[in-house]
Order: C-alpha cells, then structure tokens, then sequence
C-alpha cells in the first residue's frame, strides 16, 4: 500500500452520492466530474503536479463508481472503504440495479490501494442482516469515516435534505459542513475538534425515483468561484493587499470583512479558503519535497536525517536488532515522510536565522550610521556617505523583510518543524504498537476480522492524540497524520500490548535520545539568554556608571583633549542601540521561553527513562503502552505550544 505512493502529502476528495443515476445523465456527470477534477488540480495544486490525488470511494453503486473510475482514469488513486466485511458489503450488489454490477464493483476494487473497512459497533454480521437500522448504522460511520478523512467532498446527489436518512448522502454532506453532532458522535473531544468542517463541491443530479430533488443536472458554484465572489473584484483585492502589507509593516491588523455576510455564505467561503491555505501547505511541501529529491545532496540529508532519528550517543545498536530496517518495515511511509519534513525544516530554520541576523544587522548599521552622521563632526563628503549607507541599510531592511514574508520563511520552518516532531512520535508509537487497529479488506483478503483489530475510532489514535487547541495552520498536521495512518499499514498487536523489541527502540533512540536533546538545547538556549542578557546588562551599565564620569572629567579638567568628550557622547549613543539589538534578538528568537519549554520536557522524559523498565513482561506491557502514549500526547502538545511561541514573533523591519 504505502509502496504505490511517493512521499509526498496528498490531495483527499471524499465522495457521496444517489446509487440511482439516470443512464441517459452518465455521460454529462462524467464530464462534470473530470472538470471538478481538473479544476482542482489547476486552481489549488499548481502546474507541477507534485500532489497526488487519493479519491475516498465505498464503490456503491452509481455516483461512487462514476466519480471511481474518472477519477482513475485521470490518475488518481482509490481508496475503498467499507461500510461492513467484504463478503457481506458484496450482498448489497445482489442483484443490483443494473446487470454486471459486482463485476464493475470488483474491476474497481482491485485498483484500490487500500479498504478499511468499519468496525462493527458492539454488532455482527448476522444483526446486520436481521436489523436494517444496523445495517443503516455501518453506512453512516461509513459516512463518518469519510468526511473525517477528506480534504473536500464531492457529492453527485439531488439537494433534497428533508428527512436525510442515515448514512445517505444528504446527511454526509450535513457532515462536511457543520460537522458531526455529539448525539452522533459519542465523543465530545471529536465534535470540539470538528476537523472534519470542509468544502463540499456539489454536482445536483436528478435521480430514477426523483421525488424532491433537482429536475437537471446544475453544478453549484465552488473553489476558487466562491473565493473570488466573496473577496470581491481584482482591484479591491489589490487595495487590500496593499493594506495589509503596510499594516504587516506597522505591526497592525486588518479586520476581515467576512463577517458581514449571512451565515451560510460565511460559512462556506470560511470552509473554501481553509481549504486553499491547508491544500497550499501540502503543495508547497511536496514541491520543497521535489526539489530536495533533484539536488545532488538532497537523497544524502534526508537519509541522514533518518538516520539521526534512530541513533544516540550510547554506542552501536541494541544487540541483534538492526534499528533502521526494522523502522523503515513497521513504519515505512511515516519514516520517509519524518525524514523529508525534518530535512526541509533544518533547512527553512537556517533560512530563518539568517534573515533574523542580517535586519538586525542591517538595523544596527543603519542606527550608527545615522548616530555618526548626527553626533560627530565630519567632512560634507563623509557625512553624504554616512547618510547614504543609512538609506541603503534602511532599503536592505525592507527587501529582506519582503524576501522573507513572500517566500514564507518562518511560516514554513515552523510547520515543518510542526510536522517532522509529530511524525517523529508517530514512528515511534508505530514501532511500538501503538497506532491504529483496524481491519483493511486488502490486506485481510480472505481471513476472518479479529475483534481487536478493529478500532473503535476511526479517525486513528495518532492523528486523535494531536492537541485540537491550535491555530488553524497546525491543523494541516493533524489532518496530515489522519491521512497517512490510513495510507500506512494497521497494527494488529492487541490494544494494551507493545512490540517488546519496539520498546528496546523507544526507550533508548526515543525516550533517552529526546532527553539528551532537550538537556542539551536547554542548556545552550539558557546560556544564549543569559549571555545577551550579561551584555546588554554590562553595556548600559556603562553609559551611567564609565562613560559620564568620564564625560564630565574631560570637559572640566582635561580641556586639552577636545576630541574626545565628542566620541564618549557617541558611545553614549551608540551602546544603548547595541544593548536593544541584543535584546531584541533575544526576544525575537525567544531564548527565554525556549529554555523554559526544553527544560520541562527534558524533566518529563527524565522522568519517563526512569520509569519504563528495561524490558516488559505481561505485568508490566500495560502500564509501559500507556506511559508511552501519554508522553506522546504531551510531546505533540510540547511542540504545538512551541510553535505558538514563534508565531507570537515574526518577522518584523521596524521595532
């Protein structure tokens, strides 16, 4: 499975719809889909095509298997899931309603690449066949299922919502768009979370037993026509670019406008430009991704970013256990997604310093030049240098800035950065056990459904462990880990156990490995902010306590010296600019607050690596599995705060 995808984040198009199409409407909703399909890839993924494109199809009969096969023929892969276990979803095809259709329903299922299928809730197969509210029950989880896991929904339906049936389409579309109720959830952290809110691209199709519903084809207006119609023309766009810009400069915010429209229209341009920043973050990625892959260096830093990712400072490996290989076959997509993301992130945060160093350097050459230009006697010509210089420093400052805010510098370090520490717990929760248990017909082909296999929340223990207090651009790496636990394989280690060899992995190249980092980091950050704190202590220290004395010895008993009293009044400038500057870059780095951060988690798995014993045995695997988990939780919670700490500190010419 993980073997047909590159490692790259792709673009997710669930799909709902009426079994009952009408023949003579095929061939116009063919052409329809392979628009809504081309339209996407054009207007949101970009020319490159770096981003492939997964379709969620249960493969029912008429709307799934016609947006399945154009979708396919286009080059998108399939996922199918299932609403019950194979053998009984096929009873639903028999006889059908049209001749040949468990053919065409196999033809399409031998292409997908996977087939979760649903567990059955406290259920079996024979309840499902006696109890049609059951029956109805797995279709809707299916449901569930899919609008958690899409990026949009593509619904083929009539727009009839009176009395939604459940799990049929107009309840799923409900669900894209205002989100799963807790009397339908069961689970009050998932309807807090509600990641499962997206756009819906709507294709009305009239159907055989047409009642209610829409008399002829009409596709609703979506994507970027949505976009444009609320953001208004070319030139009020550009008007409040250009003002948004200038606040971005005065460290000032622009009211959002959206909040004047009715509630529905608000609703869905919200639900459409998530979308464009969310899809735009995976294009953006995987187009990093690409040109990583294509450098002469690329394939040596993204191995060796693997490879710090399973090595410490305690000597060669575990005893018989080839650390690596054994990482790359539990966990073989989450690996070379981490190692992408923790290269790309190394590589925007040196981007990101350097811009930081060069405007404040660019600042500080610009204040002395002006400090000398005002305070000391020069000749005209020195003095047109000095103003000059001040200018150019001043006009460096501005194309670094906008450099840096175009090109998205520190926006992108921290949701790599974001991205590569999630997938670092998700490895390892991987390689240990714990992830997602689930049944896949493809992988499962022909053996019975162990009950614990089957995991009773569908959207995944990792992307569910992700903390739903969060700014809407980490909520792409939730829905990147929700994606990928189902493109990788399942677990099918009971619930409580852990792979005793994964705990030997964890404990030393996770747990330990973790501690040294942040023990180190802690240590430098402390340092970095005690030092600047020290210089800007001891340099405006000196202005008051040296340089006045000094000052005033010169001018009443030293007259001779008459030069001199000007350069002290210049340091006396000067100093206190040094002292800001070092202070500022502190700050703006955050020096303080990292050291804070690191030095609890360094407590917490100092703690964890004195708590997890070297080896587990049945009394103890429990307790090891949950320990594990909650580290993870709070590693991915660590992070997000961390982020929060950056996103507080951008980028910014003038202070």
């Amino acid at each position: 499975m993980t073997d047909s995808l590159p490692d790259r984040l792709p673009l997710v198009i669930g799909v709902t719809g009426h079994r009952d199409l009408r023949d003579q409407d095929i061939p116009r909703l063919e052409r329809e889909v392979a628009g809504v399909l081309a339209s996407l890839r054009r207007d949101f993924l970009g020319k490159e095509d770096e981003t492939p494109v997964i379709v969620l199809s249960a493969l029912a009969e008429g709307a799934d298997r016609l947006v399945a096969r154009v979708a396919l023929a286009q080059g998108a892969r399939l996922i199918a899931p299932l609403p019950m276990p194979l053998d009984e979803y096929r009873h639903d095809f028999e006889p059908g309603l049209k001749p040949g259709n468990l053919a065409e329903f196999d033809a399409l299922f031998a292409q997908a690449i996977a087939a979760p299928v649903m567990p059955l809730q406290g259920s079996s197969v024979e309840a499902l066949r006696a109890d049609p509210d059951k029956r109805n029950s797995q279709y809707r989880a299916l449901g569930i299922f899919i609008v958690q896991h899409c990026h949009v929904l593509l619904a083929l339906w009539d727009g009839n919502e009176i009395e939604p049936s459940p799990g049929g389409s107009a309840e799923v579309v409900t669900f894209k768009r205002d989100g799963i109720p807790l009397k339908i959830s069961g689970s009050p952290r998932m309807s807090l979370d509600a990641s499962e809110i997206g756009p819906v691209i709507e294709i009305l199709t009239p159907r055989m037993k047409n009642a209610n519903g829409t008399a002829e084809i009409v596709v609703r207006p979506w994507g970027k026509d949505v976009i444009r119609r609320y953001r208004g023309s070319a030139v009020r766009r550009g008007w409040r670019a250009a003002a948004t810009f200038i606040a971005h400069l005065l460290w000032r915010e622009v009211a959002d406008g959206s909040f004047k429209l009715p509630g529905r229209e608000r609703q869905e341009f919200a639900s459409w430009q998530n979308f464009e920043v969310l899809i735009g973050l995976s294009r953006h990625f995987n187009q990093d991704a690409a040109f990583l892959s294509q450098r002469p260096d690329g394939r040596a830093r993204v191995a060796q970013s693997l490879d710090f990712l399973v090595s410490d400072s305690h000597g060669g490996p575990p005893d018989g256990i080839d650390v690596k290989k054994h990482a790359l076959e539990v966990a073989p997509l989450w690996c070379r997604l981490h190692a992408v993301a923790d290269t790309l992130a190394q590589e925007r945060q040196a981007q990101f310093k350097t811009d930081w160093i060069l405007l404040f350097l660019a600042g500080f050459i610009a204040f002395l030049c002006f400090a000398l230009f005002t305070h000391a006697e020069f000749s005209t010509s020195i003095k047109i240098i000095l103003l000059g210089t001040y200018f150019l420093s001043f006009v460096a400052m501005l194309v670094l800035f906008v450099r840096a805010v175009r090109g998205r510098h520190q926006e992108r370090y921290l949701d790599y950065r974001a991205l590569a520490e999630a997938l670092r717990v998700a490895v390892f929760w991987k390689i240990l056990g714990i992830g997602s248990r689930y049944l896949d017909a493809k992988v499962n082909a022909g053996g019975a459904p162990d009950s614990f296999v089957v995991d009773i929340n569908p959207v995944g223990a990792i992307a569910n462990a992700y903390p739903i207090q969060q700014p809407s651009e980490l909520a792409w790496v939730k829905m990147c880990l929700r994606t990928v636990e189902r493109l990788d394989k399942p677990d099918r280690r009971p619930s409580h156990e852990i792979d005793p060899i994964g705990h030997v992995i964890a404990r030393r190249y996770w747990v330990r490995g973790q501690l040294e980092f942040y023990r180190r980091q802690g240590a430098r950050h402390n340092e970095r902010a005690e030092s600047n704190e020290a210089h800007s202590s001891v340099l405006l220290l000196l202005s008051p306590f040296v340089f006045v004395p000094m000052l005033l010895y010169l001018l009443i008993l030293r007259p001779e010296y008459h030069w001199l009293p000007q350069a002290i009044v210049l340091l006396l400038g000067i100093l206190p600019g040094i002292a800001a500057v070092l202070t500022g870059y502190a700050e703006r780095l955050a020096f303080n607050a990292q050291a804070r951060q690191y030095d609890r988690m360094r407590m917490l798995f100092e703690r964890a690596c004195n708590l997890l014993p070297q080896d587990v045995d049945e009394e103890t695997m429990r307790l090891a599995h949950g320990l594990y988990h909650e580290l993870g939780v709070e590693a991915m919670r660590e992070n997000a705060e961390w982020v929060a700490i950056y996103r507080q500190r951008p980028i910014r010419p003038l202070h």
